[in-house]
C-alpha cells in the first residue's frame, strides 16, 4: 500500500509541475547595451563639411573617438576627440572651419573665400563691421560667393567677445551658414 501511495503522491506531484501557466514572452531582448550604438563614420558624417576638411587637413588619420556639436559658450563650436590624445589632442572647429584654441580664440582661420584688406570692402559692409567690432581687432575678411550672393566674412581676433560676421555685399547682416 505504501508504493501505491508513494504512486500516487509522485503522479500528483507531477501533474501538479506540468499545469503550472508557461512564462509569456515580452519580446524584450537582454543585453548590455542602455543607449544606440553609434559608429565613428557617422559621428564625422554628422559634421558640417566645412567642418569635415578642417578634421582631415588638421588630424589626417587620426582615429576619432567623439565628435559632437557644442554651444554652451553661447556661439557654436564642434568638438573632436581621438583614441590618441597625446599625438591628436581635442580639436575645436568654428563651423566655417577655422581651428579654435581651448578658449576658443583663433587658432588659425579658415580661408574659403579671397582674402581681402578692410580698404577694399565696401563702404556699407565696413560700416556694419565698425558697428559690430573693431577694426583694428580684425584677423581675416575673405570676400565668398554664395551661390548669386556676394558675402563678406569677417572674423575678429578675439571671437569670445567678437563673433564672426557675415555681412552682403549690400551691407545685410547673414545667419552663419545661411
Amino acid at each position: 500500500m505504501n508504493t501505491h501511495v508513494l504512486r500516487l503522491v509522485l503522479l500528483t506531484a507531477l501533474l501538479a509541475g506540468c499545469a503550472t501557466k508557461p512564462e509569456a514572452h515580452k519580446g524584450e531582448q537582454k543585453t548590455s547595451y542602455h543607449r544606440p550604438l553609434t559608429s565613428v563614420g557617422a559621428l564625422f558624417g554628422s559634421l558640417p563639411p566645412t567642418v569635415q576638411s578642417t578634421v582631415l587637413a588638421e588630424a589626417g588619420g587620426g582615429e576619432i573617438t567623439d565628435a559632437y556639436r557644442d554651444a554652451s559658450s553661447g556661439r557654436v563650436v564642434y568638438k573632436i576627440y581621438f583614441r590618441d590624445p597625446d599625438l591628436f589632442p581635442p580639436l575645436y572647429v568654428a563651423p566655417d572651419g577655422s581651428v579654435l584654441n581651448y578658449d576658443l580664440t583663433v587658432a588659425v582661420p579658415a580661408h574659403r573665400g579671397n582674402l581681402i584688406k578692410p580698404s577694399e570692402v565696401p563702404p556699407k559692409v565696413l560700416k556694419i563691421i565698425e558697428d559690430h567690432g573693431p577694426i583694428a581687432g580684425i584677423s581675416t575678411i575673405t570676400k565668398e560667393k554664395w551661390g548669386s550672393r556676394t558675402v563678406y566674412v569677417v572674423t575678429f581676433k578675439d571671437l569670445a567677445h567678437y563673433p564672426t560676421l557675415f555681412v552682403e555685399d549690400d551691407g545685410s547682416l547673414v545667419e552663419e551658414g545661411r
